[in-house]
């Protein structure tokens, strides 16, 4: 494998290794990168850096490949057959100065066989003859597709009855972006100039822009193009260079790795859909809440009837009933408010399907999330009913009683002061003989008023007291609206997170540059 490829995928791997982890990426994801192309030619060789262009010869049976890779050698080198069910092997032509390495079990270069020539001139130029691609034999179809990642120039040999040959056709136009390309019509002397100019505009309309095609006769080798086979590849390395030319396999892996990575980000979401999203999953968050909320306020008049309409009017300190949190929860909650909180989640994970990013990360936080959402509804509703029937009514009702009751204390004190003075002062001018004493009318008088001075305020303050019942399903309310409130603000808390965790995804993701 090439080294900048190598480089550039392992990283892009351990990428994916990790997205897969936090939920981004499925595992078909996973599954694609590793079926992605790796293999190249710098793997067949122990001198990687020094080795020669590969150029492979294939086509469909009795097209002549065989024929033409023993003409190139001047010898015969490679098995000849019209039909060919016994070549189940490749043969390579090579210069004595180039070293197979040792390779893995599945490598094709283990069903190869090797071939060495000493012609100096020759040197840059590996020579391949596949087997047939359209062969019955399945090992021979599969060993000529495992020797195609290691190909820099690919001649595609046909003659003018398999010229339209669609498994060939196939593969010639799965891979016009991978290889160089040459196109040989063999048995040249049995086609028509029609033959040709046909299959020239099937190669233009096929993808390839100027494709160059040789006509070939290795019956007679007279009147053909075959002299013009190995010029053709050593004018291409004269002029472009042989690492020029060995590059083009791994700027097309590169290229499909950069696809690659842009598939994935395309499942994680740009920065402008994710703040769409924010805005949508808040509202949908908050109108599936609600119809949580309103639920559980249809409850409310069911654990209220706990507690009495109205209170005794002498009765200071009521007894009311404590209601437990068991019964609380039995009362409240129900197979139906699990629902409505698995609507809260589906909402979410609805929102970004939409948008065509990977819903699991947000599904798994939301529920994480959602999980101790029952616990967080009847903890603040049993603490709001609990802070209601302590401090009962609203806080200018209860300052108001607050104010009656010391009323009602400070104005007959007040008023019992003003009568001791005019007993006194009466009393005075009595034993002077100024005026007479103080009779019955004034005592009576005086019990009066400070009755009144007592009961009025006592009377309001008895009057501006909450219901129990009322109180209860006050601080039920609040608890229940609180808690709504609260599990609103950690969901939204938890899409902020994971819209961080997304950010520091992106930023981790390896650049995949084609020079």
């Amino acid at each position: 494998m090439n080294i900048d490829f190598d480089r550039d995928y392992t990283a892009v791997k351990r990428w994916v290794a990790t997205a897969h982890s936090m939920g981004w990426l499925d595992a078909s994801d996973v599954e694609a990168l590793d079926k992605m192309e790796t293999a190249s030619a710098e793997d067949l060789f122990t001198n990687r850096n020094r080795r020669p262009l590969i150029v492979g010869l294939f086509g469909g049976t009795g097209v002549g490949k065989s024929s033409l890779l023993n003409r190139l050698a001047g010898r015969a080198i490679a098995e000849v057959g019209v039909e060919r069910p016994t070549s189940r092997r490749a043969t390579i032509y090579l210069h004595e100065s180039q070293s197979i390495s040792a390779l893995p079990q599945n490598s094709p270069a283990m069903h190869t066989d090797i071939k060495y020539h000493d012609v100096q001139d020759k040197r840059e130029v590996a020579w391949l003859d596949m087997p047939d691609i359209d062969s019955v034999e399945r090992s021979n179809r599969e060993l000529a597709l495992a020797w195609l990642p290691y190909i820099d120039w690919l001649i595609y040999v046909t003659s003018p009855e398999r010229y339209r040959d669609d498994a060939g056709w196939r593969l010639v136009k799965q891979r016009h972006h991978r290889h160089h390309w040459l196109f040989v019509i063999n048995h040249w002397d049995e086609a028509t100039e029609s033959q040709f100019e046909e299959f020239l505009l099937d190669l233009i309309n096929g993808g390839f822009a100027e494709p160059q095609i040789l006509r070939t006769n290795c019956a007679n080798q007279v009147d053909d193009d075959f002299d013009q086979l190995e010029h053709i590849i050593k004018d291409a390395i004269r002029r472009h260079g042989l690492a020029e030319l060995q590059r083009i396999g791994v700027l097309a892996k590169l290229e499909e790795l950069q696809t690659t990575t842009c598939h994935y980000l395309q499942k994680i979401g740009s920065e402008r859909q994710w703040e769409k999203l924010r805005a949508k999953i808040k509202d949908t968050t908050s109108q599936r809440l609600t119809l949580c909320r309103e639920r559980l306020e249809g409850e409310i008049e069911s654990i209220v009837q706990h507690y009495p309409k109205a209170l005794s009017f002498w009765r200071a300190v009521p007894s009311l009933p404590k209601l437990p949190e068991s019964e609380l929860e039995q009362a409240v909650w129900s197979n139906y408010c699990d629902h409505l909180l698995d609507n809260v989640s589906a909402g979410a994970v609805i929102a970004l399907e939409e948008e065509g990013i990977s819903s699991e990360p947000i599904d798994l936080l939301f529920s994480e999330r959602l999980t101790s959402a029952k616990e967080t509804v009847l903890k603040k509703m049993s603490g709001g009913l609990k802070a209601a029937l302590t401090q009962p009514g609203i806080p200018v009702q209860r300052v108001l009683r607050r104010t009656m009751r010391f009323l009602s204390y400070a104005l007959p004190a007040v008023v019992g002061v003003v009568i001791l003075y005019n007993v006194v002062t009466q009393y005075q001018l009595g034993l002077t003989g100024e005026k007479p004493f103080l009779g019955i009318n004034f005592a009576v008088h005086s019990i009066l008023l400070i009755v009144l001075a007592w009961f009025i305020p006592f009377l309001l303050s008895r009057w501006l007291r909450s219901s129990p019942r009322t109180t209860a399903r006050r601080g039920l309310r609040s608890g229940l609206n609180e808690a709504i409130n609260t599990i609103e603000h950690d969901l939204l808390d938890a899409y902020d997170a994971l819209e961080q965790d997304r950010e520091k995804l992106i930023k981790a993701l390896p650049k995949v540059s084609i020079e």
